[in-house]
């Protein structure tokens, strides 16, 4: 049983980090193919990808199961090490929390959802400068869950 929380801390580290590069991936291909459409059906493509991103149980997984993992983490590293040992765990929660699942929650759903609420054959005009704010927003997600990778896989998990 003592290796299953080193085991659950690579793995961790390893999830948040694939998730940094999926944003990544994401941040870098998506709006360079979306600029070679009309604004309309640019406009059009994403709120079709945001549509389908909740319903991915794949994205999800990818989006939120680091995030739950990091979490038992933490609370372990702080239970069995008190305040000596369990700063990178604990960092590597925090940042993944607050760098990518708030960031999600609090400035990237509020956004995909109001361009639901637009038709693109009317309201496409701002569509590029809204997509560079969402990207913008992407990459402090890619950098977080990297960040929050690295922290985890650089820890000494408590054993």
């Amino acid at each position: 049983m003592s290796n299953l929380w080193p085991v659950l801390n690579t793995l961790t580290g390893v999830a948040a980090a694939t998730a940094g590069g999926a944003f990544v991936a994401f941040s870098s291909l998506v709006p360079a193919a979306l600029r070679r459409l009309p604004d309309d059906r640019a406009m059009a493509v994403m709120q079709r990808m945001n549509e389908a991103a909740p319903r991915s149980p794949v994205f999800m997984t990818v989006l939120f199961a680091p995030a739950a993992a990091a979490s038992v983490l933490a609370v372990r590293a702080v239970a069995v090490a008190g305040d000596g040992g369990s700063g990178p765990v604990v960092a590597g929660a925090v940042v993944y929390l607050v760098g990518v699942v708030a960031t999600t929650v609090f400035f990237h759903v509020p956004r995909n959802e109001a361009l639901a609420r637009l038709d693109p054959a009317r309201d496409s005009a701002g569509f590029f400068r809204w997509l560079r704010g969402w990207v913008r927003g992407n990459h402090i997600r890619s950098a977080s869950a990297i960040v929050a990778g690295a922290l985890l896989l650089l820890a000494e998990p408590a054993g």
